[in-house]
Parts: structure tokens; C-alpha cells; sequence
């Protein structure tokens, strides 16, 4: 695991434990990934049956996941997974939809996997997680204008507070759970725009995706952070909860990724 700007990366030296607490920085040493020679015949077996891993991927929530003019699926989970296909030797077809569509497609056995979801309580009953290999910030933001709300409880406060949330999102949960008023948006560039327009006072995000779209969209005028992130979420390869076998195949395909690949894609994407 290894601490790059105001985001933690999960390479081959990670944790195994989804509750593990981020550490300041990497091992002094990290062994060399392990290689695909160390799955078992029954992982070989699933994976070739398979043929292609069907992905669940965003659409509109970069830089980590998005899509380019021509629709296709890019970012820097769509980089990472290309680079563990690489190492289980397997194909991945990636198909971009709203974060609730995912949640729905994992559930119902369109998809195999997500390229990245947050480990919550409430996804338990679905869904078994991978080992973390990227950790981000999840933040307030308010209208420039607004003071003093700064916090959770700030929100729940201040009278006419409506925040807007995205649908599925770690950030309805955590509004749901500090029992927040809320407008219940489709995707991530809506959030941002309800706060810009007035429809929200407020938004919980993850921070690089806000800020991608605060900069895109021109918004620093209207749109600003507030106080400290009130969450660091894990992301992770989900499968459904009976998919044991390809949970075990992905572990393995997170340790095959060195740390300064993944620094390399890291850099590729937030560099931009």
C-alpha cells in the first residue's frame, strides 16, 4: 500500500483485510508479485469457461472511471483491470452505465464483477469484496456562499438544507445516516450541478471526482469543499456472494500488480 498525494494506493504490498486502516507508507522491501502459474487448476477451469470477465463500469465518474467521445470505457480502474486480465490471463469486456445500474447488473448475474465499489454494511448481503486497491476521500461541498456547514451535523442544522446524493453512492448512505434531507440524483455530474444551481445546498462526493467536475465544468466560483472528509472509502472488485472462486482469482490478480505499476497508471490519470 502506498500514500500518493491525498489518496492511498493498494498494490501488490496492500493488506488482505478489508478493515485493515491504511498505513503511512509502503514496506522498506515488497516481494515480487506472484505470477498466474499460482492459480489453481479449478481458477484455470472457471476462468477459461468464462472466456471474458463482463465488467460493470462508470460512466461519468472520472478520472477513475468514464467514458471517451466515442463511448468507451476509460480511466484508471479501466487501466488497472486491463493490467490484472493481463496478469490471470483473461479478457475483460467493461460495459458503462449509471453507478445504480451496476449495482443492479452484479446483482441480477449481467456482470461478473464492478470495477469498483466501496465495501458498505448494506452491500454485505449481496456481495463478497476483494482486497482494497485504492482508497479515496469522500468530502462536503457547498455553494461558495455557504458558511459555517462545514460538517455532518452542520447539514442537519441549517434550516432549507437539501443535499444531493447519487443514487446507489457511498454519499446517500452517509447522508441517510446522519439523517439529512436529500434530492436523489442519477449520476456524479448532477450533484455537482444541483449545488451550482441552487436545486442543493449541498453535496456528498468523492473528492477527485467533485473536483474533476468543479474544474470541467467551470464551477469554482459556485461550488466549494467544506471542512474534512467525513469518510475514506476502499475500493474494491465485488462479486456476487456465491462467486467465491472468482473472489479468490481476483486476490490474486490485485497481488500480481507491482506497486509501481499501479503508481504509473495513479500518475497517468491525476497528472492530467
Amino acid at each position: 500500500m502506498c500514500a500518493v498525494g491525498a489518496v492511498v494506493l493498494f498494490g501488490a504490498c496492500g493488506s488482505t483485510q478489508e478493515s485493515a486502516s491504511p498505513s503511512p507508507s509502503a514496506p522498506a522491501t515488497t516481494p515480487a508479485p506472484p505470477s498466474s502459474s499460482s492459480l489453481t487448476s479449478a481458477e484455470k477451469d472457471y476462468l477459461a469457461k468464462k472466456g471474458a470477465l463482463q465488467v460493470g463500469a462508470f460512466n461519468d465518474y472520472p478520472p477513475f472511471d468514464f467514458v471517451d467521445e466515442s463511448g468507451k470505457a476509460v480511466g484508471m480502474a479501466v487501466d488497472y483491470w486491463n493490467l490484472v486480465a493481463e496478469r490471470l490471463g483473461v479478457q475483460v469486456a467493461f460495459t458503462p452505465m449509471l453507478f445504480a445500474e451496476q449495482l443492479d447488473g452484479l446483482t441480477q448475474g449481467r456482470f461478473d464483477s464492478l470495477e469498483g465499489i466501496f465495501p458498505l454494511p448494506e452491500r454485505k448481503q449481496w456481495f463478497a469484496f476483494s482486497r482494497p486497491y485504492f482508497a479515496i476521500d469522500t468530502r462536503i461541498y457547498t455553494a461558495a456562499g455557504a458558511t459555517d456547514v462545514d460538517s455532518l451535523k452542520a447539514l442537519k442544522g441549517a434550516k432549507g438544507m437539501k443535499v444531493a446524493v447519487v443514487d446507489g453512492d457511498s454519499g446517500q448512505a452517509i447522508a441517510d445516516k446522519a439523517g439529512l434531507t436529500t434530492l436523489v440524483v442519477a449520476g456524479y455530474p448532477q450533484a455537482v450541478k444541483a449545488v451550482a444551481s441552487g436545486t442543493a445546498q449541498a453535496t456528498i462526493l468523492d473528492q477527485m471526482v467533485a473536483d474533476y467536475y468543479i474544474k470541467e465544468l467551470k464551477l469554482a466560483a459556485k461550488v466549494k469543499p467544506a471542512g474534512k472528509a467525513v469518510a475514506t472509502g476502499l475500493m474494491t472488485m465485488p462479486v456476487r456472494k456465491d462467486d467465491a472462486v472468482l473472489l479468490g482469482i481476483l486476490n490474486k490478480g490485485i497481488e500480481m500488480v507491482g506497486d509501481s505499476e499501479f503508481e504509473g497508471i495513479y500518475e497517468k490519470w491525476m497528472g492530467q
